[in-house]
Parts: structure tokens; C-alpha cells; sequence
């Protein structure tokens, strides 16, 4: 069963989902619908139906739903980012946690950065916060350490709400091969790895080694004019 929303039509045209579906109707009475692919650019016309209700059936359960569900079951990168923090880090500790949640942060504020906002106090504020838990400071592992259950669902939900909301961003930019980009990221990473181990700072960072390549994201963003 899926959980999509019907296709609502109005006039014999019904837009979800990126794509748009337009019914009409033969001189011999037959109908048939032109299924036009919003971010494609380009139109297609289904087999032709005796019946109205027969080309919309077509339309939503034969087209529109498997399409629309089998790209959200396209596999991701979340996965892989997952997969690779699992071989970094097979049994994480509280002090690991610490260093990512500061590296996160960091993240935050070279997007601060990158929108000409380095020298607002939010920025600076945010970068004192995050070397607090980079450095593993002892007021911020004592929260960790004292986290309540629905703190941690807190922090889940506002993580996901991250992935959410940066996923948007990059999309509304415009000119982004989201995906690309993720992708090319996570290549980056895994040059990190040497003979399928890590190497660590002294606070438990990942390091950069010699076969460490930075991400080229020149050829996932498009040159605006």
C-alpha cells in the first residue's frame, strides 16, 4: 500500500510528484495520457484506453506510484556515510561522540562562513562551542555523559532535521547535483583510509593522509551567469 497522495485531477490534468499527466481524447473516442517529467524536460503518451476511468487507473497506479516509489527507494549515501563511521569507529565512546559533535558544528560554521557572516556573533560563538567539543572540554563530555533518554531522541530528530534541511539548500541553490556532490564527498573520505584502517589526532579526529584527496565539487555545481 503505498503512502502517496492520489493523483487529484482537474480537467483531465493531474501535476505530483514532478511530473505532470495530461488526458486526451481520440477521434476514434479512444484516450490516452502525456506523462510530461518536470525535471527531464520531456513527454511521453501512454497506450491507448477504451475508457476515461481506464487511462487514469494507468495513470496513477501503473505510472505515477511505482515511478514516484521506486525513486525514494533508490539507494542513498546515507548508507555509505554510515557504513564508513562504523569502520572508523566500530565501538564508538562518549569521547567520540564528543569529536563528532564538534566536527558537525564546525560544519555549521563554514556555512556561516561561506555566506559572508564570519564576523557575527553567532559564528564566533558557534566556532567556541564547537573546539569546546572538538578538545572533549569537560563541561560538554559531562552533559553527554548525562544525557536522558529523550535527550538522545532530541538529538536524532535534530540530526535528521540537519540532513533534511542541508539536502534543501544545495537542491533550492539551484545548479547542484545533490547527489554528485554527496558522492564525491564520500570518495574524499575514503582517501582517508589507509590499507582499510584510520589514522586518529590526538582528540580521536580522523586524520588526513598522504592518499587523502580533497572533494571536487566544481563539476556537481553549475557556473551561474
Amino acid at each position: 500500500m503505498s503512502n502517496l497522495q492520489p493523483l487529484n485531477w482537474v480537467d483531465n490534468v493531474a501535476t505530483a510528484a514532478g511530473r505532470s499527466y495530461t488526458i486526451h481524447k481520440t477521434v476514434s473516442g479512444e484516450y490516452y495520457t502525456r506523462i510530461y517529467n518536470m525535471m527531464t524536460q520531456s513527454s511521453s503518451d501512454s497506450a491507448m484506453y477504451d475508457t476515461l476511468e481506464g487511462v487514469k487507473h494507468f495513470a496513477e497506479f501503473e505510472h505515477y506510484i511505482p515511478k514516484t516509489t521506486a525513486e525514494f527507494l533508490k539507494p542513498d549515501s546515507i548508507t555509505d556515510i554510515a557504513n564508513w563511521f562504523k569502520t572508523a569507529k566500530p565501538e564508538p565512546t562518549i569521547d567520540d561522540l564528543c569529536v563528532q559533535i564538534g566536527c558537525c558544528l564546525e560544519e555549521v560554521c563554514e556555512l556561516l562562513k561561506a555566506l559572508g557572516l564570519k564576523d557575527y556573533d553567532a559564528h564566533e560563538q558557534l566556532t567556541i562551542d564547537a573546539d569546546a567539543f572538538k578538545n572533549k572540554s569537560r563541561w560538554v563530555l559531562n552533559k553527554l555523559i548525562k544525557l536522558s533518554y529523550e535527550q538522545r531522541i532530541a538529538i536524532v530528530d535534530a540530526c535528521c532535521d540537519i540532513n533534511v534541511t542541508s539536502v534543501g539548500v544545495m537542491q533550492l541553490l539551484g545548479g547542484v547535483d545533490v547527489l554528485g556532490a554527496q558522492r564525491e564527498v564520500i570518495r574524499s573520505n575514503n582517501s582517508k583510509m589507509v590499507n582499510g584502517k584510520f589514522e586518529f589526532d590526538a582528540n580521536g579526529k580522523i586524520m588526513k593522509p598522504d592518499s587523502y584527496s580533497r572533494p571536487d565539487l566544481t563539476k556537481f555545481v553549475e557556473v551561474t551567469k
